[in-house]
């Protein structure tokens, strides 16, 4: 069961692209070349948790159907919620961010659904982000997405360049949510959407990841999630609630 909750507002590091890389939003032709990246790794080092073994394992579950049945089980079909806000705003040629992308699997559901846009995929953990691109070339997807490894709060994409920016069962992870927000509103089109899905707190899967996630944010609450999609600017604010998620969404 989803309860609907409306709330009017008012409202990589070190990450070298060159032009042809194609940030320059949206594309109009109907083949999108493979994006090259180059990153001066000697400004700043990043890493990330999700490496060698652990990384593997974690991809490897990430995209697993089985694993993802049971999550729902869990949790409820936040997925189903999840793409039915996505279709209901975008266009088969807009440019689309995924944030904390990991091994694709919302990504490649929506890029299944576009023509001549992209969904920039952007996470800092290389072994996702290659488990991504072996996924989206089994799918015949790889001309629909853009790699980008770099930090969610230091994306490197240009200002106003994107026309909707998701981020999924990410956001309880950070210590600073709201640094992350305002670099997603940075990069987002005049009009364009946020959706952020994430564990509901004071819940019983809630409590849990909160319990593993002591130094993050951790887990959101309604009002909490609304103040800050409201507090980086963002306005015509919605919640929407499943069983153990949340999801929300603003527009710029």
């Amino acid at each position: 069961m989803i309860c609907d909750i409306e709330m009017h507002n008012t409202p990589a590091d070190g990450l070298q692209i060159t032009p042809a890389d194609g940030l320059q939003p949206p594309l109009s032709s109907n083949v999108i070349p493979k994006f090259r990246m180059e990153f001066n790794m000697a400004e700043k080092q990043i890493t990330s948790e999700w490496t060698g073994i652990k990384g593997k394992i974690m991809a490897w579950g990430l995209s697993n159907p089985l694993m993802r049945r049971f999550e729902f089980l869990l949790i409820g079909d936040y997925m189903s919620t999840f793409l039915r806000e996505v279709f209901h705003i975008i266009k088969d040629n807009q440019v689309i961010l995924d944030v904390g992308a990991g091994s694709g699997y919302f990504s490649l559901a929506v890029a299944k659904k576009l023509s001549t846009g992209k969904v920039i995929c952007l996470d800092l953990s290389e072994i996702m982000l290659q488990h991504l691109e072996h996924n989206a070339e089994k799918k015949s997807l790889r001309d629909r997405i853009q790699i980008l490894r770099a930090e969610a709060s230091s994306s490197g994409l240009e200002d106003e360049s994107v026309d909707l920016v998701f981020s999924n069962f990410v956001f309880h992870e950070l210590s600073n949510p709201e640094t992350v927000l305002s670099e997603i509103f940075r990069v987002l089109k005049p009009r364009g959407w946020v959706i952020i899905t994430d564990f509901k707190r004071d819940t019983l899967i809630g409590n849990l990841i909160g319990a593993f996630h002591r130094e993050a944010h951790g887990p959101f609450r309604v009002n909490e999630l609304d103040t800050l999609l409201a507090k980086v600017g963002l306005s015509s604010v919605k919640i929407r609630q499943g069983r153990q998620y949340i999801i929300g969404l603003g527009r710029k």
